[in-house]
C-alpha cells in the first residue's frame, strides 16, 4: 500500500502572545533599544521606507522544506511597502517561505506572503527576522493616515524616475521657483500658478498631482481640497506651508489632503511625497512589467504609450455626454489593461463599465471616469 504523506502544522508559542514571552513594558524597552541601535545609520541602497509597526503578536505560517508548517506569533517592530522586522527566540533559516497575518489600520487582516532574507542575533536566544513580501504593499492600508505623519514608501528616490504633470499652486513666486529648483533633475512637467482661479484651468485639462500652499489668495488649500473632491477630481494633493497653527491643522486633518511638508521644504523629503504618487514602481502605478515574458512587455509598453489619449478621449466623452462612448472606452481599457498587469487601469475601467452596463447614468459615474483618466495619465510611463 502507498504510503501517504501528509502535511503537519505545529504550533510553537501556544499560550503566550510572542515567542520571546514579552509583552508590555519588556517589550517596549527592547524595541527602543534596538531603535537606538540603529539611530543615525543610513542605508544608501534601501528604496522603501521603514516604518515603526510596534505589535505585540504577529500571527506568521512558516513552511519548512519538507512540506510541513510550523505557526508563530512574533513581535513586530518595523514595516515597509516591501517587508517587515520581526523578533524570534531562535535562528530561522534565510529563503524559508512564511505568511503573516498584518493587521489592517481599519479592521480586519490581510494575508501576506514572503520569504525571510535575514536573520541577526541580538542577544541570548533573541533574533532580529527580516521578511520580504512577494508583493509591495499599500502602507496606508495597514498604518493609519495623517498628513502630517504620512506613511510615505520611498526613501533614497532618483529624480529621474519622477515622470507626469505637477501643478503648483503658490502665491509666491519665489518659493515656486524654489521647488522648481529643488526637482530641476526630474522627469516632471511642472506648471506653476499664483491663483486658483488660473490653476483651475490646468486642473481641468488634467494633472497628475496638486502642490499647493495652504494660505492661498481666495481660499485656504483644505477648502479647495474638498471642493475638488466633490467636483470628481481625484488627483492627489500635497501642501507645502508653514501654516502649522492649530486652526490649519485640524481644517487639513478633516480634509483630503494627502501630505503636509514644512516649508523650507526638504527636497529628499519632498522627493520621496511625490514619489508615493508618481513613482514608476509605487503602488499606485502597479504594472509589473518585470514579471512578464519579453513579448509580453513590448506589448505593455506600446499599451502605455495610448494611455494618454485615452484619457483626453474619456473627458471628451463626458464633455459630449455620451455614455455609449465612456462605456466602449472602458469596457477596452478594462479587457487590455489587466491582460498586460496595468491593474490599477484595469480595476478602475471595470468599475466603470459594470456601472454604465447596469444602466446608471453618465452623471452618477463622472467622478470615476475622472479617476480613470487621471490613472491612465499616470500610468503611461510606467512601462
Amino acid at each position: 500500500m502507498a504510503r501517504i504523506e501528509r502535511k503537519t502544522t505545529r504550533v510553537s508559542n501556544a499560550g503566550r502572545l510572542n515567542t520571546l514571552g514579552a509583552q508590555g513594558r519588556g517589550l517596549d524597552v527592547l524595541l527602543d533599544e534596538l531603535d537606538k541601535a540603529h539611530e543615525g545609520r543610513t542605508a544608501t541602497h534601501r528604496t522603501h521606507v521603514r516604518w515603526p509597526f510596534r505589535h505585540g503578536s504577529i500571527q506568521a505560517l512558516l513552511t519548512q522544506p519538507d512540506g510541513g508548517e510550523v505557526r508563530l506569533s512574533l513581535a513586530c517592530r518595523n514595516l515597509s511597502v516591501g517587508g517587515m522586522s520581526v523578533l524570534h527566540n531562535s535562528f530561522l533559516h534565510p529563503g524559508t517561505v512564511v505568511a503573516v497575518h498584518l493587521p489592517r489600520a481599519t479592521q480586519g487582516v490581510s494575508r501576506i506572503k514572503g520569504k525571510i532574507v535575514r536573520c541577526a542575533h541580538v542577544r541570548g536566544t533573541i533574533h532580529e527576522i527580516g521578511i520580504k513580501f512577494d508583493d509591495l504593499i499599500n502602507l496606508r492600508e495597514f498604518k493609519q493616515s495623517d498628513p502630517f505623519d504620512a506613511a510615505l514608501a520611498f526613501e533614497n528616490v532618483r529624480p529621474q524616475d519622477l515622470t507626469g504633470t505637477i501643478l503648483h499652486i503658490d502665491p509666491s513666486q519665489i518659493d515656486r521657483q524654489i521647488v522648481r529648483h529643488a526637482l530641476r533633475d526630474s522627469a516632471l512637467s511642472i506648471r506653476g500658478c499664483e491663483s486658483i482661479e488660473e490653476a483651475m484651468t490646468f486642473i481641468e485639462r488634467g494633472c497628475d498631482l496638486i502642490l499647493c500652499e495652504f494660505n492661498l489668495v481666495s481660499q485656504d488649500a483644505a477648502t479647495l481640497s474638498l471642493a475638488l473632491r466633490a467636483d470628481g477630481y481625484p488627483q492627489p494633493i500635497i501642501v507645502v506651508s508653514g501654516n502649522r497653527s492649530p486652526a490649519a491643522v485640524e481644517m487639513i486633518r478633516r480634509s483630503p489632503i494627502d501630505v503636509f511638508l514644512d516649508k523650507p521644504v526638504d527636497a529628499d523629503l519632498l522627493l520621496s511625497a511625490i514619489a508615493e504618487f508618481l513613482a514608476p514602481d509605487s503602488r499606485r502605478q502597479e504594472q509589473r512589467s518585470t514579471e512578464m515574458r519579453e513579448d509580453m512587455k513590448d506589448l505593455a509598453v506600446a499599451f502605455a504609450r495610448t494611455l494618454g489619449d485615452a484619457a483626453d478621449h474619456l473627458e471628451k466623452a463626458i464633455q459630449a455626454h455620451d455614455p455609449d462612448e465612456v462605456f466602449r472606452l472602458s469596457t477596452d481599457l478594462k479587457g487590455t489593461a489587466l491582460s498586460l498587469g496595468f491593474t490599477k487601469v484595469g480595476n478602475i475601467a471595470g468599475e466603470v463599465s459594470d456601472a454604465l452596463g447596469r444602466g446608471q447614468p453618465l452623471e452618477t459615474v463622472g467622478r470615476i471616469v475622472r479617476k480613470l483618466a487621471l490613472a491612465c495619465r499616470q500610468s503611461r510611463n510606467a512601462a
